[in-house]
């Protein structure tokens, strides 16, 4: 097969001297036009068996200089032709450099050259026009704009298959048949949920179209790419819709197909089938990863993520950097998320680093302007990855590298326009990691533009969660809100941005209250924390008061006997408050409250303690210095009753009990 490409080769370069020889003897322009159409042919022909950089240019400039006689009002069927010729060569130049920019020109060649090969004078120019424009449009809607060039994808497909059909043109027909799969999938990634899951059942359909005119016999290549496309399919499914039977599906899928597609024989064909089987035990391992979580196992998500690292392995053996850069640094991406997944269960610090590496990898080729979607997923898993990081060492300094790189994931995401929940996501995520950040910061202004950047992001979101649509989502948002403007009031605005928070948190609250009792109970403790620190303001009477009573209606939820230590938690707050309370209202009366709550807390605290202890557990010493702060609050407590008896003496300090929840 190599032998008979190299002979082609040859007979078609020679071919092309003898043009340029051609173009010496003297002629009139439109003869000139002609050999240099001729030439743009023979380099398409080249192409086609070797795509490279020197060939597409030929090609191109060949083609230009032929237009510049083949007007579109002396010659437009010439140029028709010309356009059309050059359409193919910006689209094999676009696998080289300038991805969107040449697939933008492919398109535009195309287009206008398509009203000159009509469906009912040429049918079989217009349809293979129409099946090239759906492969544009698809690749460019991987770029930007992905609902609009997808639509366009899956039009120019279907008007393809009004020529093509499995009768009498069954090779034709599978191929456009194939191309609208993928269109469909295309499509599916800019959809919500529900139209995601229409777009690739209307895929999976479409593949299994085309699989009827291949049989595993006559044309096993063929078969197996199907087969390959099929598990495509069936993986993106599964992001909406039964995520283990799909994934199942596509796991045979892939098996079936790497029986045709061998390393020795078919090795790129082979990588991409190791690559979708390792994807496919990816997303069985998250699964599982949330299925054993809660049973208390791991077995299983850990199997499959070795199976899933065995796959990718197996692709990069001949996706190598030099030859397959774009492949390379896409198995690189997806070695990362598994890292992640396995970093989950064990080795938390290994695997995140090897992550780290896997997606610096991926974006040693993956650029914001050719590939703006894979460099906003190698951002996201480098995002992941110092954030879990985070909660191991350095915290502030990972926590900085997770800001940054949410950003960047963000700011992509801008560039190639996902779906508008897509960006909600990226910006709790962003606003998150900011406010992770900010309670770590030395200077008050450091601390100040993380709470901006985390207010901006929640906003956003906020504004795209739909609260009727996405009730819990608009929620969680607000709450990132509350977080944002309670940490920002530390160093900035205190009392306005006290209130803002106070207003993020019953907006919360209004939504939880119909949806989720704990994060209902949630929100209250974290609006009790912002009446207090309200109350040591402005109204210390009033905003105590509305503290007490959210916090009793927290203890509701979270009772002494179905939740003791945060039942505890929460006395330690209400006690507080009375203690606030007291200096301005019922001085003994509040005292007596508040050192009531801090006993109950304190018998809480020392009975885990002394339970842990004799598990050998750590986490004794945390319920024992929790004990002891209740003690010290509740002989502080005794001692105002003295000092209300002693004119002009200071009460006894009170300490704060708890910091900013959820912060």
């Amino acid at each position: 097969m190599q032998s008979k490409k190299t002979h082609l080769n040859s007979e078609y370069e020679k071919a092309l001297i003898v043009y340029e020889k051609m173009l010496a003897f003297e002629m009139d322009h439109v003869q000139q036009s002609n050999i240099q159409r001729k030439i743009g042919d023979n380099c398409l022909e080249i192409i086609k068996q070797k795509n490279d950089l020197l060939s597409c240019e030929c090609a191109i400039a060949a083609y230009e200089k032929a237009l510049l006689v083949y007007t579109l009002e002396r010659y437009p069927i010439p140029r028709a032709k010309v356009m059309r010729g050059l359409g193919f060569a910006y689209a094999a130049l676009a696998d080289i450099a300038n991805r969107a920019k040449n697939l933008k020109q492919a398109t535009l060649c195309w287009e206008e050259s398509r009203p000159f090969f009509s469906l009912t004078a040429f049918p079989e120019e217009h349809a293979s026009i129409q099946n090239e424009l759906g492969v544009a449009y698809r690749k460019l809607a991987e770029l930007e704009s992905r609902p609009e060039n997808g639509k366009r994808a899956v039009e120019a497909c279907e008007a393809a298959l009004r020529v093509y059909n499995f009768k009498d043109s069954p090779l034709q027909f599978a191929a456009a048949m194939s191309n609208l799969g993928s269109c469909h999938l295309t499509l599916a990634q800019a959809a919500n949920a529900v139209d995601h899951a229409k777009s690739c059942k209307k895929a999976i359909l479409a593949y299994q179209e085309a699989i009827q005119v291949y049989s595993p016999d006559r044309s096993p290549m063929q078969y197996a790419a199907m087969k390959n496309n099929l598990a495509i399919a069936y993986l993106s499914l599964s992001e909406t819709e039964d995520k283990g039977g799909n994934c199942r599906l596509a796991l045979a899928a892939c098996r079936e197909a790497l029986l045709y597609r061998t390393k020795e024989e078919h090795p790129q064909a082979y990588a991409a089938s190791e690559n979708n089987l390792g994807n496919a035990y990816l997303a069985l391992a998250e699964e599982e990863d949330d299925e054993v979580a809660k049973e208390g196992g791991e077995q299983g998500c850990l199997d499959n993520c070795r199976l899933a690292l065995d796959a990718y392995r197996n692709a990069l053996q001949i996706y190598s950097l030099e030859e397959f850069p774009r492949l390379y640094a896409t198995v690189q991406n997806n070695l990362a998320n598994v890292y992640l997944t396995q970093g989950q269960r064990v080795d938390k610090t290994v695997n995140c680093m090897k992550a780290i590496l896997a997606a610096q990898k991926a974006l040693s080729v993956f650029s914001l302007e050719d590939s703006p979607e894979d460099y906003g997923e190698a951002k996201g898993s480098l995002w992941l990855a110092y954030l879990t990081l985070a909660d191991i060492e350095y915290r502030a300094e990972n926590c900085a590298l997770a800001l940054q790189a949410s950003e960047e994931r963000l700011y992509s995401y801008r560039i190639w326009a996902p779906q508008p929940l897509q960006i909600a996501s990226c910006c709790q995520d962003l606003a998150m990691t900011a406010i992770m950040l900010a309670d770590m910061e030395i200077s008050a202004e450091a601390k100040a533009e993380d709470c901006k950047k985390a207010v901006s992001a929640a906003l956003e979101a906020w504004q795209i969660y739909d609260v009727s649509s996405y009730p819990e989502e608009s929620a969680e948002a607000q709450i990132l809100l509350w977080a944002a403007y309670s940490a920002l009031a530390e160093v900035e605005e205190s009392r306005e941005n006290c209130h803002r928070a106070i207003q993020a948190c019953q907006a919360a609250i209004r939504i939880y209250e119909r949806t989720s009792p704990a994060e209902h109970a949630d929100a209250l403790k974290n609006l009790g924390y912002s009446f207090i620190t309200l109350a040591e303001m402005e109204d210390r009477a009033e905003n105590c008061r509305k503290a007490i009573d959210v916090y009793e209606q927290a203890m509701q939820y979270y009772t002494s006997e179905t939740s003791p230590l945060e039942h505890a938690d929460i006395l330690r707050d209400l006690a507080f408050a009375y203690v606030i309370f007291s200096e301005v209202f019922d001085k003994e009366e509040c005292s007596k409250k508040a050192l009531k709550a801090y006993k109950k807390a304190f018998k809480i605290y020392r009975a885990r303690a002394e339970e842990l202890e004799r598990e050998s557990d750590p986490g004794a010493h945390e319920m024992r210095e929790k004990a002891e702060k209740c003690h010290r609050s509740m002989q502080s407590c005794k001692a105002i009753f003295k000092v209300g008896r002693k004119a002009g003496t200071a009460a006894p300090q009170q300490e704060r009990p708890n910091a900013r929840p959820g912060a």
